[in-house]
Order: C-alpha cells, then sequence, then structure tokens
C-alpha cells in the first residue's frame, strides 16, 4: 500500500512514516522542512497522486506565537487540501491527527463536564489551535458524509518521546507542582510508538464511516492515584468512573475504548516503566 504522510519530518509524523515502511507500505512523504506546504493545493494533489491512502499530521501544533491566521490555514485549509487532494485520486482512507485539545477542557480551558473523559464529551473548544482541530474534523465528517470514504480522527494528549519523558522528570524532581500547575491536563500522556501504532491500526481496520477517538495510554503520568487527582483538582465534577479504578488506582482518565474497539488498538507503553526508564506492554 502506498501511503501519503503529511508531515513526515516531525516528532510524530517521523515515527509514523517508520512504523508503516516496517509494515510493508510505501510512504510518500510531504513535509514543510522539504519546502512542501499543505496550504498548496496544487503540491499536495501531485503528492497524492498513486497513493491508496493518507496520515494526515502537518500542522501547527499550538497557538503560542502563532498568528492565528496563518495557524487556521494550515490547520483547516491544509486538512481541506488534503482532502481534495484524497478525492482527486480516489485514496480509500483518510487519517488524520487532531487532538484532545478539540474538547475544549485541556490547558486549563475549561473543567470537564465528567471524568472520565470519553468520545461522547461536548467539544467546546477554546482559542485557535484548538478551534482548528474541531473544524478540521467536521470538514472529515462532511466530507465522509458526501464521499463515503472513511475519515478517522485520532485525538491524543500530549505525544511524549525520549526528550519529553527526560524533561519532564527532570521538571517535576526539582518543583513536585508542576505536574498540576499552572494547569493539570488529567495526567494524559501518549508515547509517540503507541501514536504511530494508532495511525497503523486506523488504516487497516474495517471501514469505520467517519470517526473520532481518544487516544491515552493506559496509565496517568503520576505517581498518585487518578481519582484522589481528580478530587483534589477538580473538585465538583461528576465521576462516573467504576470499580476499575479501584483495582487499577492510576488507570488513565481519558475512556479510550471506543479506539480499542473500532480500530483494534491498544497502546504499549506505560508512564511507571517509561519513568524508569523501560518500555513494556500494558498489562
Amino acid at each position: 500500500m502506498r501511503v501519503l504522510v503529511t508531515g513526515d519530518a516531525g516528532k510524530i509524523g517521523a515515527v509514523v512514516a517508520a512504523r508503516l515502511r516496517r509494515a510493508g507500505a510505501e510512504v510518500v512523504g510531504f513535509d514543510l522542512v522539504r519546502g512542501e506546504d499543505v496550504r498548496d493545493a496544487a503540491a499536495v494533489a501531485r503528492a497524492a497522486r498513486g497513493c491508496a491512502a493518507a496520515v494526515h499530521l502537518a500542522g501547527v501544533r499550538t497557538d503560542r506565537g502563532v498568528d492565528p491566521s496563518t495557524l487556521m490555514a494550515v490547520n483547516v485549509l491544509g486538512t481541506w487540501h488534503v482532502l481534495l487532494a484524497a478525492r482527486e485520486h480516489g485514496l480509500a482512507r483518510v487519517v488524520v491527527f487532531s487532538s484532545a485539545n478539540a474538547l475544549g477542557v485541556f490547558r486549563g480551558q475549561r473543567r470537564p463536564d465528567y471524568l472520565p473523559i470519553d468520545d461522547q464529551h461536548p467539544a467546546r473548544p477554546l482559542g485557535p489551535y484548538g478551534v482548528s482541530k474541531r473544524l478540521a474534523e467536521e470538514l472529515c465528517r462532511a466530507w465522509t458524509d458526501e464521499t463515503g470514504v472513511p475519515t478517522v480522527c485520532l485525538r491524543p494528549p500530549g505525544v511524549f518521546d525520549a526528550a519529553d519523558y527526560a524533561h519532564v522528570l527532570a521538571q517535576r524532581a526539582t518543583d513536585p507542582a508542576s505536574e498540576w500547575e499552572p494547569v493539570w491536563e488529567y495526567g494524559a500522556f501518549l508515547d509517540v510508538s503507541d501514536a504511530a501504532e494508532a495511525a497503523l491500526c486506523s488504516l487497516l481496520c474495517p471501514d469505520p464511516g467517519h470517526v473520532t477517538l481518544l487516544l491515552c495510554a493506559d496509565d496517568i503520568a503520576s505517581d498518585t492515584p487518578s481519582r484522589e487527582l481528580a478530587e483534589r483538582l477538580l473538585p465538583g465534577v461528576e465521576w462516573r468512573g467504576g470499580p476499575e479504578y479501584e483495582r487499577e488506582p492510576r488507570r488513565a482518565l481519558l475512556d479510550t475504548a471506543r479506539a480499542r474497539t473500532i480500530l483494534g488498538w491498544q497502546p504499549a507503553v506505560r508512564w511507571r516503566a517509561r519513568a524508569a526508564g523501560t518500555t513494556v506492554p500494558a498489562a
């Protein structure tokens, strides 16, 4: 299978491209570091020629210090150009990396309606970045409704590689409160290798139509039990967790059941193992 991967030179995109190649795919890369811009519809269409599917990662990853108009053009119009190229060349599936920020309850923007957060949680993003991701998801939904071609929008929280783990652990060793100050991100994280595996599963799973799916590691990035942190940092938020949080006290506060069911995906990297300098499959 020949797959267009936009943003293939980025932190996540490079790992996605490598994982697809190990699975036997031929990867066609498209990245700004080579002068390839998703705002250029003709360039995206040329890259998509002969491809069977696309994984779209190219985009602006933050709204800090970024012109909002540029961010919207890259993240929204860029996604639209990938979809147009997919229609022009008959691609059978498009996988788009969205973000948990599409919900509007990360980065301290709003309190969640309930915990654990699942795929049914209302999406009310604030700020250009979250809004751009939510708009891109809606473009995908409308495009699938029109064409019947599946679109899978993946919503990871912070995606960590080795440098990220080292930075966070060093920061917490100096300032333990940095785990939740200035904002708490529910202890949510995803290893970059698990993000890449989700991309591969999204290409290979049975036709899901259009779906938006939360991704997350199985545990939280904390030594404190999940519910204890939730009660301390978000008092009054409805708790919908069950006895599974007694069996697994540090269970993730993002519910990824739909991603597991629809994609056949299972995250392999846990925080406690990674913080100890090892990576082991989740039990």
